[in-house]
C-alpha cells in the first residue's frame, strides 16, 4: 500500500474535488455483487458499507481533504486488495498445508490490478477472473440454488425403513417427490404425487444418484438420504468452497495434449486429450488418517512386476516393528538392507504394475489385488497411493506411443515376476484435485462427501455462519474425544511432576 501512494505522490485514488470517481462507483458495485453471490464474510465491513452507501446516494457530496475521507480512502485501498485476492486469485489466509493442497496457485500483482481498475474505470474483472471453465459453470449453478432457497429451499425426509423401492407405500416417499422435483430431478405437480414409490421415482432416484456418486440401483436408503437431506445452505456453500477452490489452479492445465486428473473425492481418474474427456476409471485413495495430497506431477516411468518397499510406519504400526520369519514367508516379503519389501507377484500390494510422477509426497498410481474395493460407492482405503482399477488398460495408454509395448507384451510384463522399469517417451501431466462440487461433462452438478474435512475447515474461514458439513460435525465429536484425551493426559503429566518435586524437596530436607 504504501508504494501504491508514493508512485501517486500521496494523491487520493478514491476520491477527487469533484466528488466520486466513475471507477470507485464501478469497484463498489463491484464488491457488493461479489459478496451478494459469494457471502464472503471475510470481505465484508459494516461502518465502511454504511460510509460508502450514505456518500454514493448523497444529492451532494464535497471532498474533503481530513481525516475522515483520509481513512476512507485508506480503507478503499485495503478492501480493494482483499476483494481482489479473494475473488480472482485465492485468499492468502487459507493454510495449505493444512489442508494438504500443493499445486502451484497463479499470482497476481495486486497493485497492478488496482492501476487498472483506476486507470479503466473499474472495468477491468473479465481480464482478471478465474479462467478455469469450472468457476463459471459452479458461479451459474449458484444462481440455481439461490434461487431454490429464496423459494423456500426443501423438505427433509424421514423414512421408517431402511431402504424404498418400488411399490413401498408411505407419506415419506411424497415428500421424496417434492424434494426431489424442486431440485429438478422429477417434474409433475405436486397435488399428483402419491404415497406409492413408482417407476418414475425409481428413475429420478437414479439421476441424483447419479450425481452425488452413488450406484444407480433405484432405490433410496438412509445413507443416500442423508445426503438428499443435506440443508440447501450446505449446497451453496458447498459450491461457493469449490469456487473458491478453482481461484487456486492458474490455468486450465488440460487443454493440450494428453492430461490426467484425479479427483479425491470423487474416487476417479479422468484422461483428457487436447482438452476434451477421453475416458475415465475408478481408483482407490487415502483413507481418513492417510490423506492423499493434493499435488500437479509428471507421469514419467511405469514399473512392471513391482517390489513394494514396505514404508516404516506401517511397519511400525501393522507389523509391530518386526516381522517374524513365519510372517515375512508367508506374505512373499523379505529384508533387504534394513528393509522390509514384498516380492513381485499377484500378492504384491502394488498389483502387478505402478506408475511414478515424482513427488516429495511418495504417491503413485498402482494396480492392487484387493480388487473388490472398487465396485463401492465410497474407496477411500489406501495408505495415501491411488489404486486403478484398469491397470493394464492404463498401461497400454501411457505406453501407446512407445516402441513395441502392444496388449500381449504388457500383460507378460505384469506377470513376469521380475521388476521391470520403462520410461514413458512423452511424459504426461498429472493433476490430483480436491473437489466436493462440480460441473461434469455432461453439464450436470455433482456434489460428493467431504471425506478429509478440507471443506469445513474453508468454510471457517469463508463464512461467518458456517453450516459445517456431516464430516465436521463427526470430526468435531472425535475432536472433543481427543480433547479429554489431552486433558487427562496434562493432568497426569502434571500429577506426575508435582510427585516428582514433593519428593525432591523430602530428599533435600533429609539431607539437611
Amino acid at each position: 500500500m504504501k508504494s501504491f501512494y508514493n508512485s501517486r505522490n500521496y494523491q487520493y485514488a478514491w476520491f477527487s474535488p469533484e466528488g466520486l470517481p466513475e471507477h470507485t462507483v464501478s469497484f463498489w458495485n463491484m464488491l457488493k455483487n461479489y459478496l451478494n453471490y459469494s457471502k464472503d464474510s471475510t470481505v465484508y465491513n459494516k461502518a465502511l458499507a454504511a460510509k460508502m452507501e450514505s456518500i454514493i446516494n448523497a444529492d451532494s457530496l464535497r471532498i474533503r481533504n481530513d481525516s475522515t475521507y483520509q481513512r476512507l480512502e485508506l480503507s478503499l485501498t485495503k478492501y480493494f486488495y482483499l476483494f481482489a485476492d479473494h475473488a480472482y486469485a485465492y485468499d492468502p489466509g487459507f493454510d495449505m498445508k493444512t489442508l494438504e493442497w500443493y499445486i502451484p496457485k497463479k499470482k497476481l500483482t495486486l497493485e497492478g490490478m488496482l492501476d487498472s481498475a483506476i486507470a479503466g474505470k473499474g472495468q477491468f474483472s473479465e481480464a482478471y477472473a478465474p479462467t478455469n471453465p469450472q468457476y463459471k459453470k459452479l458461479r451459474q449453478q449458484l444462481q440455481k440454488y439461490k434461487a431454490i432457497k429464496d423459494a423456500g429451499g426443501w423438505p427433509k425426509v424421514n423414512s421408517p425403513v431402511e431402504v424404498m423401492k418400488r411399490g413401498f407405500k408411505d407419506p415419506s416417499v411424497k415428500t421424496l417427490k417434492k424434494r426431489l422435483k424442486i431440485e429438478g430431478f422429477l417434474e409433475g405437480e405436486d397435488s399428483t404425487f402419491t404415497n406409492t414409490y413408482d417407476s418414475a421415482l425409481a428413475d429420478a432416484v437414479n439421476a441424483i444418484k447419479k450425481v452425488y456418486g452413488y450406484k444407480e440401483d433405484g432405490t433410496a436408503g438412509k445413507t443416500f438420504l442423508k445426503d438428499v437431506n443435506v440443508s440447501i445452505d450446505e449446497r451453496i456453500q458447498q459450491i461457493l468452497i469449490n469456487m473458491e477452490r478453482m481461484r487456486w489452479i492458474p490455468t486450465e492445465t488440460r487443454d493440450s495434449g494428453r492430461a490426467i486428473m484425479v479427483n479425491i473425492p470423487e474416487y476417479k481418474m479422468h484422461v483428457y486429450e487436447n482438452g476434451r474427456p477421453a475416458w475415465d476409471m475408478n481408483v482407490v485413495v487415502g483413507k481418513e488418517s492417510n490423506n492423499t495430497t493434493v499435488f500437479t506431477g509428471v507421469l514419467k516411468t511405469v514399473v512392471f512386476s513391482p517390489y513394494w518397499n514396505v514404508p516404516t510406519s506401517i511397519v511400525k504400526k501393522e507389523m509391530h516393528g518386526h516381522p517374524s520369519t513365519g510372517y515375512l514367508e508367508k506374505n512373499h516379503m523379505e529384508i533387504v538392507n534394513g528393509q522390509v519389501r514384498q516380492k513381485p507377484g499377484p500378492w504384491n500390494s502394488l498389483g502387478l504394475v505402478k506408475f511414478l510422477f515424482p513427488n516429495s509426497y511418495n504417491i503413485y498410481f498402482h494396480d492392487s489385488p484387493a480388487k473388490s474395493l472398487f465396485n463401492k460407492d465410497k474407496r477411500s482405503f489406501s495408505h495415501g497411493c491411488i489404486r486403478l482399477q484398469e491397470p493394464s488398460k492404463f498401461a497400454a495408454y501411457v505406453l501407446d506411443d512407445s516402441a513395441h509395448w502392444d496388449a500381449y507384451k504388457i500383460d507378460s510384463a505384469m506377470h513376469s515376476y521380475k521388476e521391470k522399469y520403462v520410461r514413458v517417451k512423452h511424459p504426461i501431466p498429472v493433476l490430483i484435485t480436491y473437489f466436493t462440487s462440480w460441473v461434469d461433462d455432461e453439464d450436470a452438478l455433482n456434489f460428493r462427501e467431504d471425506i478429509y474435512g478440507h471443506d469445513a475447515i474453508i468454510a471457517k474461514k469463508m463464512f461467518l455462519n458456517s453450516v459445517g458439513t456431516t464430516y465436521s460435525r463427526q470430526k468435531a465429536i472425535r475432536d472433543s474425544l481427543q480433547q479429554v484425551k489431552d486433558s487427562i493426559k496434562a493432568k497426569e503429566l502434571e500429577l506426575k511432576q508435582k510427585r516428582k518435586a514433593d519428593s525432591l524437596r523430602r530428599v533435600a530436607r533429609g539431607i539437611r
